[in-house]
């Protein structure tokens, strides 16, 4: 039985436990107590519904008329109940606009579209703890008490095929408007589970010493919208991952691309990789100054790379230089900021200067710790462990040489300034992972079977697509209104928007806003569509549920 706030029963006397999150008070019910391998008290258990903070009573969810039987319950509609409907209208008419919608009713049919559609906006208000989708779908759309719950969402989720979601990709992937600019990268989603097989340890972008399964990504730099993802083992480093991700190229129909990399993926075998595809894409990858071609070609245009000839816009110098790099034919653009290297050189100086304070603290060091320091300073230590030290002028110098500059690969035809016009904007990348980190939620997976876990990531990347959209569309028409709302705000102010759902029909209960307003016209979207979605279908009819 959904979570339904017109009924509300006492909670179980013993066996359960009430969560602290004041956001998400949820009462479990203790399925099994134990300690776990570093011998610590843990248990299982599972929600059996939510605390009505008012009256300290539990609204039920279906789970918890299994575990506790009782009569049939009868639910009425309100006569006034009041729905939050604006952030929910507001991400299901972006999907549709875009061809999600549609899209996912090919390849999953109309009703599991539809269920996949409902979870992506509870996971672009709410974030990813499924349990409290049920009680988003009563108060805040128009569907009432036909819900979804932690249950059904969970068996939806298991539902979601691998074929099924290569449809989708292959027909999301043909809407994008080539020839194109794809961003690839990886980002991780931690997890404590031990059911998901893909959850391995790993380099955690977020710091955290637990599993990750890792998420590699395509992105349109043109539209600033995901468009295809690949879950793979957390182990496996993202620069040894490149050829099994663009292994899927052909069969998503992905064709006059150019793919936009970091350094992180500049390797002989991926160049090779990515020349080798077919369809043949074209690249532009991030390489280290280090490296040894690409340092042999920073000293040939070292000296004459500031002449006016060279300047770019922002400041930038640049020169291309034409040869063989990482074992292929290719043109390695090398750049100078002034202001990088200023900034740089003070880090480094801060860092000596920082190293210079701790080393005349103490009086004496270890051979280890001689060591450490010697990348910027001559340390002689004595046999019993006192020392002298002096910066090292060479190594400091050596240091501070190269800071500025930075190179970029491409087998494109492209000028100097076009080829970092177009890595700059490989950023939108970035800003993607942040939303679906923060505003989809998905830090940790919350799942705890392989299963459950490709569907949810699934529902996450559909979420996503809209919150890229959002940002895409409505930040830049607000801040040039001068008004400052974050990502997460636009969809809390549109939350605002309410209904009053009574036996006569729906109306809203007051106009929109002028922020809401600039939203909805940034997306295409007026006021007229929102009052014409409030007052659509009728107030939710009674529902029996026998348990």
């Amino acid at each position: 039985m959904p979570l339904s706030a017109r009924i509300k029963v006492p909670i179980p006397e013993t066996g359960v436990i009430v969560s602290h999150d004041p956001k998400r008070p949820y009462v479990y019910k203790v399925l099994k107590t134990y300690r776990n391998a570093k011998g610590q008290p843990t248990n299982d258990r599972r929600s059996i519904g939510r605390l009505d903070a008012a009256t300290g009573l539990l609204v039920p969810n279906d789970y918890y008329w299994q575990a506790y039987p009782g009569p049939a319950v009868e639910t009425l509609p309100e006569p006034d109940a009041i729905r939050s409907i604006g952030a929910s209208f507001l991400v299901a008419r972006v999907l549709a606009a875009l061809g999600v919608a549609g899209i996912l009713e090919d390849a999953f049919g109309a009703e599991r579209a539809g269920a996949l559609l409902d979870v992506a906006c509870y996971m672009a208000r709410r974030g990813n703890v499924i349990e409290g989708i049920a009680d988003w779908c009563e108060t805040s759309t128009l569907k009432g008490t036909q819900t979804l719950t932690g249950q059904s969402a969970s068996r939806l989720f298991a539902s979601v095929t691998h074929a099924e979601k290569m449809a989708f990709f292959r027909a999301w992937a043909a809407l994008q408007k080539g020839p194109a600019y794809l961003a690839y990268d990886v980002t991780s989603v931690s997890t404590y589970s031990e059911g998901v097989g893909d959850a391995e340890w790993g380099y955690n972008r977020d710091r955290e010493a637990i599993p990750q399964v890792n998420l590699g990504c395509y992105l349109d730099q043109a539209s600033g919208l995901p468009v295809f993802y690949v879950a793979y083992p957390g182990s496996i480093t993202d620069k040894s991952h490149l050829p099994s991700m663009t292994a899927y190229n052909q069969d998503l129909g992905v064709k006059d691309v150019t793919f936009v990399l970091d350094r992180g993926f500049a390797s002989t075998a991926n160049v090779a990789c990515l020349r080798g595809s077919r369809p043949r894409p074209h690249y532009i990858l991030g390489v280290a100054s280090r490296l040894k071609t690409a340092r042999a070609a920073v000293e040939r245009v070292r000296a004459g790379i500031t002449e006016m000839g060279n300047r770019l816009p922002g400041g930038v110098y640049g020169q291309a230089v034409k040869g063989r790099f990482l074992d292929a034919p290719g043109t390695l653009h090398v750049y100078f900021s002034p202001a990088l290297c200023e900034e740089r050189r003070d880090e480094l100086a801060r860092k000596i200067g920082r190293e210079a304070e701790q080393l005349a603290r103490l009086d004496q060091l270890t051979e280890q710790e001689a060591k450490r320091h010697s990348a910027h300073f001559k340390v002689n230590l004595a046999g019993d462990g006192s020392f002298t030290s002096e910066p090292d002028a060479a190594k400091i110098a050596a240091a501070a040489r190269d800071t500025g500059f930075f190179c970029l690969l491409t087998d494109t035809g492209l000028a100097t300034a076009e080829v970092l016009e177009v890595y700059r904007r490989r950023d939108v990348i970035e800003k993607a992972f942040d939303d679906l980190k923060n505003c989809v939620d998905m830090k940790r997976l919350r799942t705890h079977r392989d299963e459950t876990t490709d569907g949810k990531l699934f529902s996450a990347f559909i979420a996503l697509i809209a919150c890229s959209q959002i940002q895409a569309k409505a930040i830049p028409a607000l801040k040039k209104s001068k008004q400052s709302v974050s990502k997460r705000g636009v969809l809390a102010e549109m939350h605002k928007i309410k209904v009053v759902d009574a036996s006569s029909g729906r109306r809203l209960i007051n106009p929109a806003t002028k922020t809401q307003r600039q939203i909805l016209e940034a997306l295409s979207l007026t006021e007229a569509d929102l009052k014409s979605y409030a007052a659509g279908g009728r107030p939710p009819t009674p529902h029996v549920y026998v348990t």
